[in-house]
């Protein structure tokens, strides 16, 4: 009995950190890397200034983000290692997300979302990791540099695993240039491979560049059976 208490107090202590309004969408942010201020509050329409602080200096106080150095007015937020090990969970909660949205057809903003291609360049890079990581290519690592709508992002496929960057500071081994509407369309099935590459422009390793556009337009059976829009339609 004492096991089960104890199991429930954890349980109820995260969600007293992480469920407050506007918590996980702050973290969701810093994945992409540090933000300052007002770009985290520009980046979270609706948030007011009051707010924002009052969060981030929760997040600080748990350990979860490091703010600025003391007397650096303009410095950035980042996310601590135990911050960062938020990311699969968030991911998950992402990929429930968009799989609870498309089974219930009531319209709501979160449907609204899937079915539009008004969206930010942010949201459909972390879309491109969440999607990678149900086309895993264990055997090839790479870094990629992507460019949706002129934001460069910088893709690091390790291990089987995806993780996304704002800019592209970091040497890589292929680049992609694309648009937000081509890849929500890919996501969703209403462009052909050929219809979304003639969209595109690649260079670099072949090898890394099939693999990124797998996580995008899902060109075989096999990959579409791995993708979460296909398995979400199926269900």
């Amino acid at each position: 009995m004492g096991r089960t208490y104890n199991q429930d107090c954890i349980l109820a202590h995260a969600l007293d950190l992480l469920g407050e309004r506007w918590t996980l969408l702050i973290l969701r942010d810093l994945f992409l890397g540090p933000q300052r201020f007002g770009d985290l509050q520009a980046g979270l329409p609706g948030i007011g200034a009051n707010l924002l602080s009052k969060r981030l200096k929760e997040l600080e106080e748990a350990g979860l983000v490091k703010g600025p150095a003391s007397g650096e007015n303009r410095g950035s937020y980042r996310l601590t290692e135990i911050g960062e090990g938020l990311r699969p969970a968030i991911r998950m909660m992402m990929k429930w997300s968009i799989h609870y949205f498309m089974e219930n057809t009531d319209p709501s903003p979160a449907r609204e979302c899937i079915y539009s291609d008004d969206l930010q360049p942010d949201s459909v890079a972390l879309a491109i990791e969440l999607f990678a990581n149900f086309c895993p290519e264990s055997e090839h690592n790479y870094v990629a540099h992507v460019m949706i709508d002129d934001f460069p992002y910088t893709l690091y496929n390790m291990n089987g695993a995806m993780t996304c960057r704002r800019g592209a500071d970091t040497p890589a081994v292929a680049t992609l240039s694309t648009d937000v509407t081509t890849i929500m369309k890919s996501f969703r099935h209403e462009f052909t491979l050929e219809e979304a590459t003639s969209r595109m422009t690649m260079s670099g390793d072949q090898k890394a560049l099939d693999h990124l556009l797998s996580c995008i337009v899902h060109t075989s059976d096999h990959k579409k059976e791995m993708s979460p829009l296909a398995m979400m339609e199926a269900s």
